[in-house]
């Protein structure tokens, strides 16, 4: 027994071949707020080394999200925060 399809052009219109299909929807397209760095960005974002923010995050300076032994996470906006709290304005 074979089964076959009467294709209709107006209700099966198929995508371009020529361009990709989105996986997600325009409207919920991951942002940085949505995102948990890791060791190495957070470095490239403060211009650290990675030994440094594993400094950090020993003295308890920048805040860490420990997923397991060695996996660390960190969420930036939080980070930043915390990293500003140490601005040092200058006297006059």
């Amino acid at each position: 027994m074979k089964f076959t399809k009467q294709l209709n052009p107006a209700d099966d219109a198929q995508p371009p071949i020529s361009q990709p299909v989105p996986m997600i929807a325009k409207s919920r397209l991951p942002d940085d707020s949505d995102h948990l760095a890791d060791l190495q960005d957070v470095a490239r974002k403060l211009r650290v080394s990675k030994r440094y923010v594993q400094t950090l995050v020993r003295r308890k300076v920048i805040p860490v999200i420990r997923l397991g032994r060695r996996c660390t996470r960190f969420d930036l906006d939080n980070v930043m925060h915390a990293v500003k709290k140490f601005t040092v304005n200058e006297v006059r």
